[in-house]
């Protein structure tokens, strides 16, 4: 159940730092650093979502086409995202040793001068499935993609997204190549924020992801695609909490909003995959491999 809502959760535990109670204050109890190390797979994860499943056909009509998809991915979180080396950077606390980020196990504890630092453990999830939708039109070779889910409030938090692709078909400038071929351009944009009215559950995220891509595929029997890609990508988040400091150990910045940015370990992404056209639906799937192997599949009406 924790794997079919993750990022349900990863809301729902900032809010509700209950969900923290086997392992203290969560995020919350965290320093800047290292609650930057802690939520880093998260910066990963949005970035593997967001820039997945933005095709599945180089091939763009030169008339008008429209058209609307529901895409599901499953994701694999590596062994490396699991664990982080804190760093409190206290007098008489080391850093060695590992704990657990957001996706990991346990958490661990040093022993300093000042008693017991304790760091939360994590949901210990080693996949996570998450779907989107998008719409598209085309005309002249040229494709404008969007995403969008409006900002929505649920108890005290607050969340949406957008985002946009731009395609265009260069296979009208290559007219001896045997396959199509393609350049898409995507950026997406994730909110979340805190609006309840208890100031030391403050938290907001602000997740950017940009990635462009070369893509081509093959249409057999006008029926049949096969298809793949290289992709050039990037992710980037922004987090402010409430830091509250419960071991006492940073006075100068307890009980205060603190900001720290996380990257994303997304760079490169090979895609290949395949799609069955039955007019007016298509059915692909695609492999991706990424910083976090993808599995996506969709269903879109073409028309």
């Amino acid at each position: 159940m924790k794997k079919k809502i993750f990022l349900f959760l990863f809301i729902l535990s900032f809010q509700f730092n209950t969900s923290f109670g086997q392992v203290g204050l969560g995020i919350f109890g965290l320093a800047p650093d290292d609650a930057g190390n802690y939520s880093q797979p998260m910066a990963t994860f949005l970035g593997t979502y967001f820039n997945s499943g933005a095709y599945y056909s180089a091939d763009l009509p030169e008339a008008f086409q429209f058209k609307f998809s529901i895409i599901g991915m499953y994701t694999f979180v590596p062994d490396g995202q699991t664990t982080f080396t804190p760093n409190p950077e206290v007098s008489g606390y080391n850093s060695t040793g590992s704990t657990a980020t957001f996706v990991g196990g346990n958490g661990s504890y040093q022993i300093g001068p000042g008693g017991f630092l304790a760091y939360p453990g994590g949901f210990n999830v080693s996949s996570v499935p998450s779907g989107i939708y998008q719409a598209a039109g085309s005309i002249y070779g040229t494709e404008l993609m969007l995403r969008y889910f409006p900002t929505i409030t649920f108890s005290d938090v607050k969340s949406g997204f957008w985002g946009i692709g731009l395609k265009h078909d260069f296979s009208q400038l290559l007219p001896s190549l045997p396959f199509n071929i393609a350049l898409q351009i995507l950026y997406n944009s994730f909110s979340l924020d805190y609006v309840g009215d208890d100031p030391t559950s403050y938290i907001n995220i602000e997740s950017k992801n940009f990635a462009v891509n070369v893509q081509g595929s093959k249409t057999f029997s006008e029926m049949f695609i096969i298809y793949g890609g290289l992709q050039y990508e990037n992710s980037s988040m922004d987090l402010s909490y409430y830091f509250r400091d419960p071991n006492e150990l940073y006075p100068s910045i307890a009980n205060t909003v603190q900001d720290t940015s996380v990257d994303g370990d997304n760079v490169f992404r090979f895609t290949a995959g395949g799609a069955i056209q039955l007019m007016p639906v298509v059915f692909n799937l695609d492999f991706n491999i990424t910083s976090m192997f993808t599995i996506t599949g969709g269903i879109s009406l073409q028309i």
